[in-house]
């Protein structure tokens, strides 16, 4: 099988989406990136090769991320979700093993709770959803809707060394992970119009004062797809601790956890990343 990365653009609900596409085989693995700036290129250049070898693997660019479109509504949950059940549709409609990332990963959890039909095995990576309220959450929810946040990449990406600050506290336990060509892509992506308004908007869609409008901590015993979570066990973002209590809630889980990661695991070490997933899939499909 050729390990060379495809992009391909699909419309779905009236949204061109990008889609990296490598591999072939008779399962087929769907990337989700998280938030902020990410992509699907940048959070899975490097496992793309790593897993096509093997099996049919599709990264999209999210909605209001990379090269796919923005939109004018909000960037909901509940909208993410119809997405990505209209991208698996368009690539035939058969179950896929679903894999994400932070903001990925609660759509993964969101899909198998709305969609469990399209779902043969879920990865929820370093999660959001592992969690039934976020640290400090009163005062998140504060600054999410201040004006603060209103301006914080417009005066972020002045200064590429709180970017790599940032890089080094919340994603990377390896710190020389953290490299000057990284730094400049992220800066790059925060400079394109717009780069901030859809993790704001998701935020304040789903944070309320007391918790979130889609509880997904609370109904994570409905989940019934066999599931990995894979979680760095530095996370700042979303505590291990989390994840821990969230694998005993699903019914069938398995969890492994990256020792000394932080937020971006399979960024950090991709390699171990792939080998986890697919000794897990060796053994499940």
């Amino acid at each position: 099988m050729s390990n060379q990365i495809e992009k391909k653009h699909i419309r779905v609900n009236g949204v061109s989406i990008t889609c990296y596409c490598a591999g072939g085989g008779n399962d087929t693995i769907v990337l989700l990136h998280g938030a902020g700036v990410d992509s699907a290129m940048l959070s899975w250049a490097e496992v793309i090769p790593l897993l096509s070898s093997r099996y049919q693997v599709i990264a999209p660019d999210l909605p209001g991320y990379g090269a796919s479109d923005r939109i004018d509504g909000e960037y909901t949950l509940s909208f993410y979700t119809d997405i990505v059940k209209g991208l698996i549709e368009a690539f035939g409609g058969k179950p896929v093993i679903l894999t994400g990332l932070s903001l990925g990963g609660g759509i993964c959890l969101n899909m198998a709770l709305t969609y469990p039909e399209l779902i043969k095995i879920l990865v929820p990576v370093d999660a959001w959803g592992l969690f039934d309220k976020l640290s400090w959450h009163r005062l998140t929810h504060w600054f999410i809707g201040s004006k603060l946040n209103d301006n914080l990449y417009a005066w972020t990406n002045k200064y590429p060394s709180i970017i790599r600050f940032s890089l080094k506290y919340s994603l990377f336990g390896d710190k020389s992970k953290v490299s000057d060509d990284l730094v400049t892509e992220i800066l790059k992506a925060m400079l394109e119009p717009g780069a901030d308004k859809p993790f704001m908007s998701f935020q304040r869609s789903e944070i309320t004062p007391t918790g979130f409008t889609t509880d997904l901590f609370g109904r994570l015993e409905e989940i019934g797809s066999p599931t990995l979570l894979i979680h760095g066990t530095l996370d700042k973002a979303v505590p291990v601790k989390g994840a821990i209590l969230s694998s005993k809630r699903i019914p069938d889980c398995e969890m492994h956890l990256m020792e000394g990661c932080k937020h971006w695991p399979q960024k950090e070490r991709p390699e171990e990343f792939a080998n986890a997933l697919q000794s897990y899939l060796d053994r499940k499909l």
